[in-house]
């Protein structure tokens, strides 16, 4: 470390910070409080199993938290890669004795060190400690990086629309075939650049997407099939709408046939999962802002997400809003009617004329499913309820398969490491297809099963329920009951018109005779 970034850090260091997460939000410096340092974490965390570093487990990180918010160190590199270094996949808080909401607080540290460096760049340009401390904390490649991401492409429905679009098109187009045929994509790997190394993950990452080229949007409005019982709101997301578009199809159909009507907004943006788990709260918070406003105004009983990380996210809009007076309640009041699709499918009175689905399935917990909304027995109960399909146990289900949001891009090194552990897991299962309800695990795991060339799919439970219901024809038999219903309205309808014509006709008649 250079002689002025020291010199920046004790400067820092003299005085206690009187705003940031870590601070100012005094209801997430109180949860930081709460950690006894047991120690009842460090089994269940993967980073330290994988390091055996202390400053590399939850206990140590808060350890380090604390001392930031406190004003006993400053915001180092060090701090930055062990804040970072951490998958956020929340199974300290599922063994936490304390009760410790582990989540809150690697976003608010997180957070804090995004705005440390805004600081540091707003520094006049002739402190060249400010400029040293700004190119140690976070590269300029890597800013760039984040801002195109944050702030260009996921809050935009039309620019992850074409991004996918482009993507879509070089897999399709034999373009990607041909890069792996002539080595190419080994050549510019190995280039001089930023990214030396670590482009083939990203790339291998990204299976066939699924669907056409530009995809038209979700209807808005999807009557229930039968007697419409609910009134749910649909977020279908942005990499699940755009990669696993057929997922939200059969999420749609599924509520459909489960007496639902479903509202998916055509407005709706990202939700801002991805940027609150990397620090990006601002942008977070914009998002949460402009999604509460679109669904308040639709009225809805519920609000189905079927994407883990998403879910859990939008279940702690009233957390993240929590010190703004104009959205606090109503943050509150939007997470409260947030479910996962197999919590809420659960929870009612499910449909169960279904088929047949002759396969032999195993289940992974993703992290924010599980350890983040605490919901691991309804999505057993729903493969359970389907006729035909046998669930194999896997080991260390509620293990982290390296996903964690973009983890398996920036840490790519530990997060192989992780998904080589996964994969021996499912191997031994011999099943045929792995299920699991968050968009980042299915690519992870996809990329694994590719990998060992292993003969399985990977599903979405929601997936298996549709099968289901397509195999008993269903939804044939509830959409002619619609038809029979609506023709019998009709009819009503022409009746009844031709009665009150009838009656005018006769009243007509009559004051004509009196007359």
């Amino acid at each position: 470390m250079s002689s002025h970034s020291t010199a920046l850090e004790t400067t820092l260091a003299v005085t206690a910070p009187t705003e940031g997460p870590l601070r100012r939000h005094t209801h997430t410096y109180q949860l930081m409080r709460q950690c006894i340092h047991c120690g009842f974490c460090l089994p269940t965390c993967p980073t330290y199993a994988l390091l055996g570093v202390e400053m590399d487990s939850p206990r140590g990180r808060i350890y380090q938290m604390q001392a930031v918010a406190e004003g006993r160190i400053a915001i180092s590199p060090e701090f930055v890669e062990h804040m970072y270094c951490c998958l956020g996949c929340r199974a300290c808080e599922t063994a936490c004795p304390s009760g410790v909401q582990f989540g809150k607080l690697i976003e608010a540290a997180r957070e804090q060190i995004q705005l440390e460096i805004e600081r540091v760049e707003q520094e006049p340009a002739g402190l060249p400690a400010a400029r040293t401390a700004t190119a140690v904390l976070e590269s300029g490649t890597t800013r760039f990086l984040r801002q195109a991401f944050f702030d260009v492409l996921l809050p935009s429905r039309l620019m992850t629309t074409l991004f996918f679009a482009a993507l879509k098109l070089y897999q399709r187009s034999g373009l990607q075939a041909l890069v792996h045929a002539t080595g190419l994509l080994d050549m510019v790997n190995a280039l001089p650049t930023p990214f030396r190394g670590r482009l083939k993950t990203p790339e291998a990452l990204m299976a066939p997407a699924r669907g056409p080229l530009f995809s038209r949007p979700l209807p808005e409005v999807t009557p229930a099939l039968g007697q419409r019982r609910y009134r749910v709101g649909f977020i279908s997301g942005c990499i699940m709408d755009q990669v696993f578009r057929d997922v939200n199809e059969a999420t749609i159909r599924v509520l459909a046939a489960n007496g639902c009507e479903v509202i998916t907004p055509p407005q709706q943006r990202c939700c801002g999962a991805l940027h609150v788990h990397a620090g990006e709260a601002r942008r977070g918070r914009e998002l949460a802002r402009y999604n509460i406003d679109v669904f308040e105004a639709y009225q809805c009983d519920a609000i189905i997400i079927n994407s883990a990380g998403c879910g859990s996210n939008l279940k702690e809009y009233g957390h993240l809003l929590a010190d703004d007076p104009l959205y606090a309640e109503r943050a509150a009041a939007f997470s409260a009617k947030v479910k996962d699709i197999s919590e809420f499918l659960t929870s009612i009175d499910l449909n169960r004329e279904m088929g047949e689905v002759p396969l032999t399935v195993t289940y992974h917990d993703a992290c924010h499913l599980i350890h983040g909304q605490k919901i691991k027995q309804q999505p057993r109960r729903l493969l359970q309820s389907i006729p035909g399909l046998r669930l194999a146990e896997l080991k260390e289900a509620d293990w982290c398969c390296g996903s964690a949001g973009i983890y398996n891009i920036t840490n790519q090194d530990l997060a192989s490491k992780l998904l080589e552990r996964k994969m021996n897991n499912i191997a031994a299962t011999g099943a045929e297809a792995v299920v699991t309800g968050n968009p980042g695990c299915m690519m992870q795991i996809a990329l694994g099963i590719r990998e060992r060339g292993l003969k399985m799919q990977v599903l979405h439970p929601v997936e298996l329920l549709d099968q289901a219901y397509r195999a008993a024809g269903l939804y044939r038999q509830l959409a002619a009951v619609a038809v029979a219903r609506q023709r019998r309205r009709r009819q009503r309808a022409l009746l009844a018109g031709m009665g009150a014509s009838a009656g005018a006709a006769i009243g007509y008649w009559l004051a004509r005779r009196l007359r």
